[in-house]
């Protein structure tokens, strides 16, 4: 995903009061801004929320907006304010670590190598490929989880939308340099995590998302687990022998903004007709 381009004079028309402006620029806007607040915080319920309040903070600064920047990058900086410190639903760091998922993927390993030696496991079919789509999915978010969120962030800025360091500097509002360190670190730890861990980037990686899917079945079949939520067919990726974590992580899917999103911004924006300036 790419930050979008903003017609200048869009903008402009919406800062002077014009409501279709507006209501075309928030959903031009909308799917980045829900993207990154998807992989900020991986719960649906936190990004909607947090999307929500983002674009109202958009829409009530709108008149602030100088053209100093583009003006996607000056969303972004809004945006990721308020991602780096919003609160969510889920557990973060200290209680995620790729120490700790490590041990956990570990476990998971070893229940499916054992149901297999003791000829409980069944065997996998083509209609388990979408299952295991999920798996990846849901564990390479979790790796991502396990970041701080400004690491997080110098992460995302660049494997999913991009963003030369000069921008995401800018975005978030420290200098090039920094961003660059902040963004090698990131880019380390998940790149030697994988590296030992993930059979998506090594072949000879004990860990595969066959093999968790197995794990799982075993641990429901054994009370040990509830049945996974299942994300839509759409928002799924085909993630085989991608060589790097980078290519994994840029394998990563648009999620589509909910409506409810749309419909509650353009809901208050009626309440407030003519005061959000």
């Amino acid at each position: 995903m790419r930050l979008p381009e903003i017609d200048h004079a869009w903008v402009q028309r919406a800062q002077q009061g014009e409501l279709a402006a507006l209501d075309r620029l928030l959903l031009v806007i909308q799917p980045a801004v829900y993207n990154l607040a998807m992989r900020m915080l991986n719960q649906r319920e936190d990004a909607q929320d947090a999307t929500q309040e983002i674009l109202l903070r958009i829409t009530t600064h709108l008149a602030s907006f100088r053209g100093d920047s583009r003006f996607a990058t000056w969303m972004f900086r809004i945006a990721s304010n308020y991602l780096l410190s919003a609160r969510s639903r889920a557990k973060e760091s200290p209680a995620l670590s790729l120490e700790g998922l490590e041990q956990k993927l570990g476990l998971g390993v070893q229940l499916a190598e054992r149901a297999q030696a003791e000829g409980q496991a069944r065997q996998l079919g083509p209609e388990d490929k979408l299952s295991a789509q999920r798996m990846a999915l849901a564990c390479t978010q979790g790796m991502l989880m396990c970041l701080d969120r400004e690491h997080r962030a110098a992460y995302v800025l660049d494997l999913t939308f991009g963003l030369d360091s000069a921008t995401a500097a800018e975005v978030l509002e420290i200098s090039p340099e920094a961003y660059r360190k902040r963004l090698s670190r990131a880019r380390q730890r998940l790149g030697e995590f994988m590296q030992r861990q993930c059979g998506l980037v090594n072949a000879c990686a004990s860990c595969t998302c066959d093999k968790q899917l197995l794990a799982v079945e075993q641990a429901q079949r054994l009370g040990l687990a509830k049945p996974p939520s299942r994300a839509p067919e759409a928002e799924l990726i085909a993630l085989t022998e991608l060589g790097d974590a980078a290519a994994v992580f840029r394998a990563h899917p648009d999620y589509r903004v909910p409506q409810r999103v749309i419909e509650t911004v353009r809901a208050v924006l009626k309440l407030h007709t003519g005061g959000w300036q």
